[in-house]
């Protein structure tokens, strides 16, 4: 597809690697047009003997990242990727950062035994004498920072075992507690000072919740210049991405693995909860009010302090105090140092920050600048905010985003944002009541902005207290209705552009950048947060509702309640369902709670929203759902083109990779990712590799029939069918039979395999299927996930040795669930996966229908005529799809069956959606038996192999 609208091996190798350093990107931009190619080597430092498929990978990688180009690289799941990802990137690292500098060292030692030749023309040769001593500058500056940055290094390791700082520790604890004290006399002087005028005496504590006074809006444009001024990235860097802290780790015990792991510097960034070492902190559990506590510690609120034992555990220090332990200038300094001299995954910091009495979570980033391979999650590196606050810069430098199959995905939902009634109420209720108790002790530039964001507000709470007849109201005829409601007890949802939206709600004169601006400069948020924290039980929440009553609710009330809710906006999708099925849900689902409980600090969640309304009003939309009573109501900012949050990842750094096991289809990620987001098409490359596995060790059906001759019709109108369902029941009863070890059966939803098991249950196939497996049922609760996986797997290697009958385990899951991504069922767990019908995602959906109208307008048709928006609803069903069937076959010597039971799989269209590996090998079935032969000779051969 077009885009219609595109924005414009050896121990001294290793030696050296750790030594040299790239900082071609501030300097040489005219050297590095006059150096040669790197070409890839012949043999990667792989810790093994690579297979064929493997060395391809790297020697492409190796190419992309040299020649500064966006890769896609697809690599299925057991075939060494992330080890294929750290040995080709790093290698092209080493050999590119000693060619750089043997580069620098030519071009000064020619300069040096250049001779004066004016020539003919005397003007043009003393022109040429000033370029070239100005190039020749910059090459001296880039090897004085490349000998600066190789001295640190070295002087690192050689004080590996004795860097102790204990005198000069003490003397900073010193500095930083005279400061303290300092602070503390000022907030006297304020205090005393407003009781002098006649106004009411603060404590210290209260006093600490004033917002300091906000002078200029021009201040914060004057900080960001000088920060661009001061663009010290330090050496070039590669960023590697991955959706969860587990799947970080295991990239850095690979990367010990290597021959890298002794000299790269890596650094792995988490969250505060991965990473917090503060028991009095950490013990809180949930991340909002540990990051909250956190930055309250550090702007060193009284009487919140807490200290180190010897033993390392912390105790409440006395009222006079402040600020945490751990967060000391050197002692993040030490902890970085430390850091960078061996390779350590998140645990191992843990451990370190715990020994050296440093926080790990801020110590990781002190170590930045100075870290070659920067490890961190996928929100990190995508949300600007986050970036910039962690102090990653991106210019110049490498990005590798792994699992990289939903990214379009992942961005759009960092960068959507939800807004409950009770958070907007919440919110009002704090900003209104701390203005209320401190507005004579404010700034009018203060009061000014508390207004216009109280005034923000209260238009949106109006707009969800109204019921359906103010959002009808709203809704002019240039605003698409995105759900019309059936009855009094359905939620009505519209669709509003960014515009229309500010325009109906009267909130179009305000100045959003400017309020998001003064948020985030006054720290108002955080201060009310605090606020509410002081006043405890005070805070409430005034509703219109007869049986509402005010909250008395803590902060750890609310969330501990919210966790053990599911929103309705995060609940599974159906697949194609009608409205009306929704609404008999909502009507089920809990009634509307007596009492609104005040979130730890809901104005963030507004901020949020904020700074969502100030992006372009093409590249997302405004979603109003109004339920039945306030609670059910909610505005949530829906972003359409994830591009529009990639752009600066791809315009800044050198090169781009995404890799996954499964990236089909390719053109999704080249025209609505990178083309999108301002890239030359011809800057964009493409690999792909087959799998490690033999083909005589898979087998893929695509099955049509049933065993009694009935069509598997899992569409929605049909996979309610009895003789449907009695048909898929006979089908996995045969299947048990002749497929030993574990098998996992996918369905559609969760209400679908609540369905399907419940007919089971009932028609006798759970007490048929359960006299050859063990039967087991994903669970709704994560806590569970692991129990179930623990029970599963014990029973398949249980059965694999006994002859009371049972040959293993069956596992209903759900697709896009929990067991459908991240889950490995190698060997005996995976012997079989069923596929059960295609999961296509809801088509009443307003979310997805508006997705597909965007497409339509901004992306051109596919090759066969199909309009964008139909190409991504049918990426969507087979990307979950291709996930599912993944989790089996996971390295060079397993094997495994996948049966696709629906009679849609045999269409060609179907079969080229699925992975290469796999569709070259399906074997449509139109008969059971003829299924059925083939997965017992498959296996008859399998058993036949293993007792040779």
């Amino acid at each position: 597809m077009a885009l219609k609208n595109s924005y414009n091996t050896t121990v001294a190798a290793k030696a050296k690697f750790s030594r040299t350093q790239d900082l071609s990107a501030g300097f040489g931009g005219k050297l590095k047009s006059t150096m040669n190619e790197l070409l890839p080597p012949e043999d990667f430092p792989f810790p093994f003997p690579p297979y064929d498929i493997q060395k391809d990978f790297m020697k492409n990688l190796f190419s992309t990242l040299e020649k500064e180009q966006l890769g896609i690289f697809e690599s299925p799941t057991g075939t060494g990727k992330s080890l294929s990802l750290i040995c080709g990137a790093l290698t092209w690292l080493r050999d590119h950062n000693e060619h750089y500098k043997a580069e620098l060292m030519r071009k000064v030692k020619e300069n040096e035994n250049a001779k004066d030749d004016d020539g003919p023309d005397w003007f043009s040769a003393a022109t040429k004498r000033l370029e070239e001593k100005e190039e020749i500058r910059k090459c001296q500056l880039a090897l004085q920072e490349l000998e600066k940055q190789e001295k640190k290094v070295q002087a690192l390791k050689e004080r590996r075992h004795v860097i102790k700082r204990s005198n000069v520790q003490k003397v900073d604890d010193e500095f930083e507690e005279l400061f303290r004290d300092l602070h503390e006399v000022q907030e006297n002087v304020r205090r005393e000072l407003s009781s002098i005028s006649g106004g009411e005496m603060l404590s210290p504590e209260e006093a600490s919740l004033l917002l300091d006074d906000y002078c200029s809006d021009d201040e914060a444009q004057k900080s960001s210049k000088e920060n661009e001024e001061e663009d010290d990235s330090g050496c070039l860097k590669i960023y590697y991405c991955s959706r969860t802290h587990s799947q970080l780790s295991q990239f850095v015990h690979e990367v010990q693995k290597t021959a890298f792991g002794e000299d790269v510097r890596v650094v792995s960034l988490a969250s505060r909860q991965n990473l917090c070492v503060n028991e009095a902190v950490n013990k809180l559990g949930n991340m909002s009010l540990i990051n909250d506590k956190c930055l309250d510690l550090q702007r060193g609120k009284k009487g919140q302090a807490t200290k180190c034992e010897g033993d390392g555990t912390t105790s409440k220090k006395k009222k006079r105090s402040s600020g945490c332990p751990y967060f000391r200038q050197t002692g993040l300094e030490i902890f970085a140092d430390q850091l960078l001299l061996e390779v350590q995954d998140i645990e191992q910091m843990v451990i370190l920050g715990r020994k050296s009495k440093s926080c790990p979570y801020y110590g990781a980033r002190h170590a930045i600048k100075d870290a070659q391979l920067v490890v961190l999650p996928y929100n990190t590196l995508l949300h600007k905010g986050t970036r910039e606050a962690t102090g990653i810069k991106l210019k110049g430098n490498i990005v590798i985003v792994d699992e990289a199959h939903n990214l379009l995905e992942t961005i759009s939902n960092i960068h959507s944002v939800f807004v409950s009634h009770g958070q907007l109420q919440g919110a009002h209720a704090q900003l209104s009541q701390y203005m209320q108790r401190y507005g004579k002790r404010l700034s009018a530039r203060n009061l000014l902005y508390i207004k216009q964001i109280l005034f923000f507000m209260s238009a949106l709470i109006k707009l969800l207290v109204g019921g359906s007849e103010v959002c009808n109201s709203l809704g002019s005829s240039s605003v698409r209705n995105a759900i019309v409601s059936v009855s009094s007890k359905t939620p009505t949802m519209q669709m509003f552009t960014v515009s229309k939206f500010l325009c109906d709600t009267l909130t179009d004169n305000l100045n959003i950048f400017k309020l998001v601006q003064y948020i985030e400069k006054s720290k108002i948020a955080h201060k009310l947060h605090s606020f509410s924290q002081h006043f405890e039980g005070s805070v409430k929440v005034h509703q219109d509702q007869k049986n509402s009553v005010s909250s008395s609710a803590t902060t750890s009330a609310f969330l501990a309640k919210m966790a053990a809710q599911k929103p309705l906006h995060n609940k599974a999708k159906e697949n194609a369902r009608p409205a009306a099925s929704t609404a008999k849900k909502v009507e089920v689902e809990v009634e509307a709670e007596e009492e609104e409980i005040v979130m730890g600090s809901p104005l963030m969640q507004i901020t949020e929203l904020l700074r969502a309304l100030l992006h372009s009003t093409e590249d997302g939309r405004v979603v109003v759902t109004v339920g039945p009573t306030p609670r059910r109501s909610s505005i949530k900012y829906l972003l359409l083109n994830p591009a529009s949050h990639f752009h600066d990842v791809v315009a800044q750094c050198r090169s781009v990779i995404v890799a996954g096991g499964t990236m089909r289809p390719i053109s999704e990620f080249r025209d609505q990712l990178f083309v999108s987001a301002g890239a030359d098409p011809s800057r964009v490359h493409e690999f792909s590799c087959g799998h490690v596995v033999p083909a005589e060790q898979i087998i893929p059906i695509a099955l049509t029939q049933g065993p009694t001759n009935v069509t598997l019709d899992f569409t929605y109108q049909h996979r309610g069918d009895t003789r449907v369902l009695d048909e898929l029941g006979r089908v996995l009863v045969n299947i048990c039979t002749i497929v030993p070890g574990g098998v996992v059966c996918f369905l559609p939803s969760y209400d679908y395999e609540q369905k399907v098991f419940s007919h089971f249950t009932t028609s006798g196939v759970i007490t048929r299927l359960s006299s050859k497996k063990k039967v087991f049922r994903e669970p709704k609760k994560s806590n569970q996930l692991e129990s179930v996986l623990n029970d599963f797997s014990k029973t398949v290697r249980l059965t694999a040795s006994n002859t009371n009958g049972l040959t293993g385990s069956l596992l209903f899951s759900v697709v896009g669930g929990k067991m459908s991504e991240g889950i490995n069922f190698s060997d005996g767990l995976g012997r079989c996966v069923v596929m059960v019908g295609l999961p296509y995602p809801n088509t009443q959906s307003p979310e997805l229908k508006e997705k597909m109208l965007f497409l339509n307008k901004h992306v051109s048709s596919g090759p066969d005529g199909k309009s964008a928006g139909s190409i991504f609803y049918e990426n969507l069903c087979f990307k979950a799809v291709n996930q599912s069937i993944g989790r089996a076959i996971r390295h060079r010597n397993d094997y495994a069956s996948i049966l696709l039971l629906d009679h849609r799989y045999c269409r060609p269209s179907s079969i080229q959606a699925l992975p290469e590996w796999i569709s070259k090998h399906v074997q449509p079935c139109t008969k059971f038996g003829q299924a059925f032969s083939l997965l017992r000779k498959f296996f008859a051969d399998k058993k036949i192999l293993s007792t040779t």
